[in-house]
C-alpha cells in the first residue's frame, strides 16, 4: 500500500488516478448482464492512459451538495464515536488499482461517507443498513488499504432528529477475493485495448 498526498478532488488527485482503476467504480468492474456498464468505464479509463487527461464524469446537484456536506459529515461522526479521523488523498494497491478512502480510523478502521439527499437518507435508516451496490466500494477499499473494518456512514444535518447513521461493515476476505480476480481480469483487458488502439494501422 502506498499513500499519495494529496486533496482529493484537486488537480494532483486527479493525476493520482489516472487511468487507474478504483474502488468507487469496483461495481462498475464486477457487474454482469450485458456488461455495458462495464465496458464503458474500461472506455474510459483506455482513453486517459491513451491521451493522458482525465475524462470528466457527471457530476448531479445531489453528488455536488454530498460532496459539499462531506466535511461537516466527517466532524459529525469524529465527534459522535470521540475518534480522529484522518484524511489521506489516494491510496495505491499497486500500477493499477487504488481507493480514495474518506478517512482512516485508528489503526483499523475506514470510514465512507454519504451525503445523499433526504429521502434516501430517511429510507437508509428505515432499512436499517447500507445498500448493497456500495459493497464493491467498501469491501474494495479494505482489499486496497488492508484495513480490518469500514464504518459506512449516511448523513443528513436536515433530517435533525437522526442525522447520522452509522453501520460497521466487517473485512469480508472471500468477497475480496472476487473482487481481486475481477480487477486484474478487467485490467487485463483494459491493456489488451489499450494496446489495440496503439498499434492499429489506420
Amino acid at each position: 500500500m502506498q499513500i499519495i498526498e494529496c486533496e482529493q478532488g484537486a488537480d494532483a488527485w486527479f493525476a493520482a488516478r489516472l487511468g487507474k482503476v478504483t474502488a468507487s467504480n469496483f461495481a462498475a468492474v464486477m457487474a454482469k448482464g450485458e456488461g455495458k456498464t462495464r465496458k464503458t468505464y474500461m472506455l474510459r479509463l483506455a482513453t486517459e492512459i491513451l491521451t493522458g487527461f482525465p475524462e470528466p464524469t457527471f457530476q448531479s446537484q445531489y453528488m455536488e451538495n454530498g460532496h459539499e456536506t462531506e466535511a461537516e459529515a466527517r466532524d459529525a461522526y469524529a465527534s459522535t464515536y470521540d475518534c480522529e479521523v484522518v484524511q489521506v488523498g489516494f491510496v495505491l494497491h499497486d500500477d493499477n488499482a487504488g481507493a480514495s478512502p474518506d478517512g482512516m480510523v485508528g489503526k483499523d478502521g475506514l470510514v465512507e461517507l454519504k451525503c445523499p439527499k433526504s429521502t434516501t437518507h430517511v429510507e437508509t435508516i428505515l432499512r436499517g443498513s447500507m445498500q448493497a451496490c456500495y459493497k464493491p466500494q467498501v469491501q474494495g477499499q479494505l482489499w486496497v488499504t488492508g484495513r480490518k473494518w469500514c464504518d459506512w456512514v449516511s448523513f443528513d444535518p436536515r433530517v435533525s432528529s437522526q442525522p447520522l447513521f452509522c453501520v460497521r461493515q466487517e473485512r469480508d476476505d472471500k468477497y475480496i477475493a472476487t473482487i481481486e480476480q475481477e480487477v486484474e481480469r478487467f485490467i487485463t483487458e483494459l491493456h489488451e485495448m489499450v494496446q489495440k488502439v496503439t498499434k492499429c494501422p489506420y
